[in-house]
């Protein structure tokens, strides 16, 4: 054999290769775990839209904060995106197969984290005189803020992908 036989790849090659590599980590079982405890709470959230969307009212004026409702139509609308938002999540961490590129996912993730953080705070912020105060400081604010969290971790805990 010639010398030539046994050259090393170049820097290009083994970059590609260690990209293709990384591209292929499977997601860890935080991750899948995580998703899948995030996208449980968002279907129940949206069963409980549904729910109110379809005419129900128990437990609707302290989850709106008031005692005067949504249309019913808005609340169907608040249940579809709630809906959306666990099959991207579940499509995230690779349970679930969808048509949409990778960086959507990425993205559509992220912008889960932000609006349920941020709705997590605007829960903890309640004035002393809030419709329901106390549910929105101690439950619904920390749910967000846990939603948020375990996005935040199906998210960042896939490398490459």
């Amino acid at each position: 054999m010639t010398p030539a036989a046994h050259t090393a790849p170049t820097n290009a090659a083994r970059s590609a290769d260690m990209t293709d590599r990384t591209a292929r980590v499977a997601p860890t079982s935080i991750t899948i775990t995580a998703g899948k405890l995030a996208a449980a709470i968002l279907l129940l959230a949206c069963g409980f839209h549904a729910f109110w969307a379809a005419g129900g009212e128990w437990g609707a004026a302290t989850a709106y904060g008031s005692p005067q409702l949504p249309p019913q139509a808005a609340t169907a609308v608040i249940a579809v995106l709630i809906g959306c938002a666990a099959l991207l999540l579940l499509a995230r961490i690779g349970v679930l197969a969808m048509p949409l590129p990778r960086w959507m996912l990425r993205v559509g993730t992220w912008v889960l984290v932000a609006v349920f953080a941020l709705a997590g705070v605007t829960n903890l912020i309640q004035t002393p005189d809030a419709y329901a105060r106390d549910w929105h400081i101690y439950f619904f604010g920390p749910l967000l803020l846990t939603l948020a969290a375990l996005c935040a971790i199906a998210e960042r805990s896939i490398p490459g992908r």
